[in-house]
């Protein structure tokens, strides 16, 4: 049977036609005389002999030997672009080049951003002579796209040496596209124009040296970049004088749209096609671009269920709207079957066009592999392991849950059988994922249901984990559309999965089975084990349910092996590889992190046990199997795949799975509830609605502080916030929104700096933590020593650490308050009170000569002392602005401790990329009217 590649062929179809014709051609020159009959017509001509095709020019290396030192914010080593990163600014120098087409896999990393593919290429242009550099068009894209270039800097001496080698003072046989305005902008990063400035280094970053343009919705025009350009490097000037002469650095020139060299255009992703092509067009009049980059990312996919022909026609409407000069493409996926099905896409709707307009070669948009083995931005770490040849592994795979995963294929079956097909059963599909979802727990319903009740969660991620709804839903969409003969096998299908839900009570088979493995080879094979979760809410998901779990053999508890356990989010897991030693590692679920590290990593031991459901080992099948059969580029990682693949062999087939499934487990989806709720009793006139470009509406108070990304703010902290209150907010700012998942990170990282903290504890149940703690370190300090003198003794002792406080002390009677603890156990929430000095100042030192960290004082007065005295009322919201104001104030706490600056610079990212722009912000009371 021909692949699917070669049915999809141009050429390779015209080929079977010709051998088909010869065929029947030797055919009837083999039967005998037939009378001559008036109707017969002639049998067709032969075809020409199709001329010889030329091979496609090869991509020539060029990007390494132009690379310049690049660092991060705050990192003195420089960090070193992946093969995969160089191998794409090859690719995209080519097609801008030759106009040529492509279909790259980025795969088993993917990038999440491409814009560090656009500075590279233009390292190379500049250091070949190139002056007007390289113009490029981006698309679809977040109003973030920009945002990491903001903390990527080149090296200032590099670019300045640059500068020098290419100056137009006169005649310069080295360039080779002349722009003489350029050299006034380069040159102002020159010793003499910049004076230093004490432990501020600088090196500019990406986006104030390369012209960066967005096309939103509701475009108009494309406007100027100008005051981006050295808008970080002013900032660090302590003199305006210098300020202001940067400003005249020619950056006007530079960041017009008309004349901006090396310049990046972006569409947003939710812009129409009408908007599309309008934005294309006024590009072509300001000046086309020479290569486009189409970002087929998994969120797309997910969020845009028509992304293969909105993409497809995108593509196709380049070449219309710049006609004299097409523009190369590149598209970058990160799975197999998605380069198929959007090259099968394309082709389809080129035979479409007019035969003049169609391509003329077999070339057009040809797949190629990447290797790739480093995500995100495509920067490694200081230290990060990039290995090029894996050595071979042997794997287990274990598959769970055969009897949700045929209830859920059959749900997607019914809906496919459709008239309308599955948009119109979308009832059927949600209630399918649902069940794929709860399969994936790594724990029981209880577990996940007791951390939903927590005040902190929104009543729609309440609504939406419950099962009744999706059968309430189901059950309606029969009373009116119906599903006709499949009726009976529906009402099957809704029933079984009730009583899935029920059995799953208190274990899924997933939690069951991991249990089942960590005892296993705790107490039989006398083994450390390391399981690795997806997110870090199921990992803390799993570590409840572990604790309680009561059917481990011969009757033994958690707490016997709890030490031979290590309970990793995959977010940690490349950090504590190398401590990973001689532990078994299980995978519980893979996402693309984690197969990445399967794939390519040698620190992955032998025998390392991967978990999944039927559904995720289904579409792991359909991934692997491809890239193994057709792109030997991936050759050096077949022997771990092949492992893998044999495991997956006896799984039932699914056609529908590369369109519904996914190998990364399903998760449910969790959001913080706002601070308050638009149909309740709490709604003052001082609060305001936030809406933003994602669709989401937040309910804040006026007064409320949340964090604006704007880098080249003066009062912007290093990582890009500044504080801001919600009233003088504008459309356009940019806003951090806390998830669950940067709030997961930053409870680690909390706990792991020693900060006792437990999420599941309201503020009742935080403040008795703290007094427990406070009496704890007294016994630890002072033993059995009356208070008065303890008391005396802490008086002293603040004194002599911060003199300038004697005055804020107040008499130690009155001090003798904060220890006198002994009845807060049996005080009842309402009469109970913190009992701690008034002064954030004072407490600070009154909590370090009883032992605290400067981590942990922090989070106790924002979490325990502050809130208790504002408010008594259980919000959740407030406890991630607490964590929001922990890490992203100007002076964070965060920063400023023992935690590694690998997991701030992740947690600083993670941040970054939860930045969501304001399209509206406007008090409640013009919303009534």
């Amino acid at each position: 049977m021909a692949s699917a590649k070669q049915r999809t062929d141009p050429w390779d179809v015209l080929r079977r036609r010709r051998e088909e014709l010869a065929k029947r051609s030797s055919h009837m020159r083999g039967i005998t005389h037939i009378p001559k009959k008036p109707c017969i017509k002639p049998l067709p001509e032969p075809l020409p002999a199709a001329e010889p095709i030329s091979p496609p020019d090869p991509v020539i290396p060029r990007t390494h030997d132009a690379l310049l030192p690049l660092f991060r914010d705050d990192s003195p080593q420089p960090s070193t672009p992946s093969r995969a990163l160089v191998r794409l600014a090859d690719l995209y120098l080519h097609a801008a080049q030759h106009r040529s087409r492509h279909i790259a896999l980025v795969w088993p990393a993917s990038l999440k951003t491409l814009t560090v593919i656009h500075a590279l290429a233009s390292l190379v242009r500049w250091q070949h002579g190139d002056k007007q550099g390289i113009r490029g068009l981006l698309f679809p894209v977040k109003t973030n796209v920009f945002n990491c270039l903001n903390h990527i800097h080149f090296d200032r001496t590099s670019i300045v040496n640059i500068a020098k080698e290419l100056a137009e003072a006169t005649t310069n046989p080295r360039v080779k596209r002349s722009m003489p305005d350029k050299d006034a902008f380069f040159f102002s990063l020159n010793d003499h124009n910049l004076p230093p400035i004490p432990e501020k280094p600088l090196n500019p970053t990406i986006s104030e040296l390369l012209p960066l343009f967005l096309a939103t919705p509701n475009f108009k025009s494309w406007t100027s970049c100008h005051s981006q350009l050295l808008a970080m490097i002013r900032k660090k000037l302590l003199k305006r004088a210098h300020a202001n002469a940067l400003k005249q650095s020619n950056c006007s020139i530079i960041g017009d749209p008309k004349t901006a060299p090396d310049a990046l255009f972006a569409l947003d992703g939710r812009m129409t096609k009408i908007e599309l092509r309008k934005a294309c067009e006024a590009l072509a009049k300001c000046g086309p671009p020479e290569v486009v980059m189409v970002h087929v990312s998994r969120s797309l996919r997910f969020e845009a269920p028509d992304w293969k022909a909105q993409l497809a026609r995108f593509c196709l409407m380049l070449e219309d709207v710049f006609r004299s000069s097409p523009p190369g493409v590149i598209v970058i996926v990160d799975e197999p079957h998605v380069a198929y099905q959007l090259k099968d896409k394309l082709w389809e709707l080129n035979y479409k066009r007019e035969k003049a307009n169609q391509w003329h070669t077999p070339h057009e948009f040809r797949i190629s592999g990447i290797p790739s083995t480093i995500s995100g931005d495509g920067l490694s770490m200081d230290d990060r392991y990039e290995p090029e040849h894996p050595a071979p592994r042997e794997f287990i795979v274990n598959i769970v849950d055969a009897d949700t995963a045929r209830v859920a294929d059959k749900l997607v079956h019914i809906a496919s059988t459709l008239p309308s097909g599955k948009k119109i059963g979308k009832p059927l599909i949600e209630a399918s994922s649902f069940l794929s979802r709860l399969a994936a727990l790594p724990c029981g319903i209880r577990h996940m249901s007791e951390y939903l009740s927590s005040p902190e969660i929104s009543n729609r991620t309440r609504t939406v984990f419950d099962w009744p709804h999706y059968l309430g839903a189901v059950n309606e969409f029969d009373r009116n559309i119906g599903v006709g003969e499949k009726r009976p096998l529906l009402k099957e299908c809704l029933e079984q999965g009730s009583q899935l839900f029920g059995k799953y009570y208190e274990a899924t088979p997933f939690a069951h089975k991991l249990a089942d493995l960590i005892s296993t080879m705790t107490m039989q094979k006398k083994k450390k084990v390391a399981i690795i979760f997806t997110n870090t809410l199921y990992r803390r998901l799993a570590e409840r349910f572990l604790s309680e779990y009561n059917d481990y053999p011969e009757g033994v508890t958690y707490e016997s092996f709890r030490e031979k356990i290590n309970l990793l989010s995959e977010i940690h897991l490349e950090d504590n590889l190398n401590g990973l030693k001689g532990t078994a590692i299980i995978f519980a679920g893979l996402n693309q992190s984690c197969l990445r590290l399967v794939l390519t990593d040698d620190r992955i031991p032998h025998h390392s046990v991967i978990l999944l459901t039927q559904q995720a080992g289904k579409f792991l099948r359909a991934t692997l199997k491809p890239i193994i059969e057709h792109m030997p580029e991936f050759k050096s990682y077949k022997p771990r795949m092949e492992s893998i693949l044999r495991q997956l062999h006896d799984l039932p087939g699914d056609a529908s799975v590369l369109s519904t499934g996914s190998y990364v487990l399903p998760t449910f989806r969790i959001e913080l509830s706002s601070d308050v709720q638009i149909n309740n009793q709490e709604v003052t006139s001082g609060s305001w609605a936030i809406q933003f470009d994602n669709g989401e509406i937040q309910y804040r108070y006026e007064a409320s502080e949340v964090y604006v990304y704007e880098p080249t703010s003066t009062y912007a902290s290093d990582a890009g916030f500044r504080a801001c209150q919600v009233r003088s907010l504008e459309a356009g700012n940019k806003i951090f929104i806390m998830s669950v998942e940067v709030r997961e990170m930053i409870e680690k990282a909390l706990s792991d700096a020693g900060v006792s903290i437990s999420s599941d504890k309201t503020f009742e149940s935080a403040l008795r933590s703290y007094h427990e703690q406070i009496q704890k370190r007294l016994e630890l300090r002072f033993g059995q020593v009356k208070h008065s003198d303890t008391i005396r003794t802490i008086r002293e002792e603040i004194i002599l650490l911060a003199p300038q406080l004697k005055s804020y002390l107040p008499s130690l009677q009155a001090m003798r308050h904060w220890i006198n603890l002994e009845h807060s156990s049996e005080t009842p929430f309402e009469q109970l009170r913190p009992q701690a000095p008034m002064r954030e100042e004072v407490f600070k030192v009154f909590a370090q000569v009883l032992g605290f960290t400067s981590l942990e004082i922090a989070y106790h007065w924002q979490r325990v002392i502050v809130p208790i005295r504002n408010t008594r009322r259980l919000d959740g919201r407030h406890v991630s602005d607490i964590y929001s104001y922990m890490l992203l104030q100007p002076e964070s706490a965060m920063c400023n401790s023992n935690i590694k600056r690998q997991t701030l610079a992740r947690l600083f990212n993670q941040a970054r990329a939860n930045v969501a722009t304001i399209e509206r912000v406007y008090p409640l009371k013009e919303f009534k009217k």
